[in-house]
């Protein structure tokens, strides 16, 4: 049993301009896709922040904290600078909101990873060469870095990845951790045609 405690910061504050509307607040099984992210997420952690960007007014009825960009309109390392920053824990599970098929193994594979393994700052899983820097684990010492980066106008989050030392984890190593149907887990979907597919799967 985990006696870490763990913050979950579920990244919402993207403009959606492929899928033509809020990403987050689409339909999933009777819920929004943010809604089924939480509930995914929850069993995981000691609370949740929802790093909205622009979007706050659209999360107001969630009982859970929202935060703005400190750093408007520069995309999910701006989103995750603000989470991270009103983050009460060292160590943060993070999602994109357009991933509902992670469910609660994937969250607790990631901290089972981080309390069992080596010291690093971030681990994201790697697949196939494809990494997945917005479903992963971060440790709040990143926020200097991070900070600086989005000072610079530095935005390539590959590259910040591999500037802090990132651990990447790979399909084994994540099926060791607990984890299943990985790749399935780590869809997103950015187009209505992507949208419908993940939803009818």
């Amino acid at each position: 049993m985990s006696t870490m405690e763990w913050t979950g910061i579920i990244l919402a504050g993207g403009l959606s301009r492929r899928m033509g509307s809020n990403k987050a607040l689409l339909e999933w099984n009777g819920y929004s896709v943010l809604e089924q992210v939480i509930q995914a997420m929850a069993p995981a952690v000691n609370g949740i922040i929802v790093s909205a960007g622009t979007n706050t007014a659209a999360y107001n009825a969630l009982p859970y904290d929202c935060v703005q960009d400190d750093y408007p309109g520069k995309g999910p390392l701006a989103g995750l600078h603000a989470a991270l920053g009103a983050s009460g824990t060292d160590w943060n599970l993070i999602c994109a909101c357009d991933m509902p098929l992670l469910d609660s193994s994937f969250f607790k594979g990631m901290k089972w990873l981080v309390e069992s393994g080596q010291e690093h700052h971030a681990i994201v899983p790697r697949l196939a060469g494809h990494v997945h820097p917005l479903a992963g684990a971060y440790h709040r010492r990143v926020l200097p870095q991070l900070e600086q980066r989005l000072i610079d106008n530095k935005l390539k989050v590959t590259q910040w990845l591999e500037e802090i030392g990132c651990r990447y984890v790979d399909v084994d190593e994540l099926e060791s951790a607990g984890v299943h149907d990985v790749a399935i887990q780590l869809s997103n979907m950015n187009t209505p045609e992507e949208y419908e597919h993940i939803r009818n799967r």
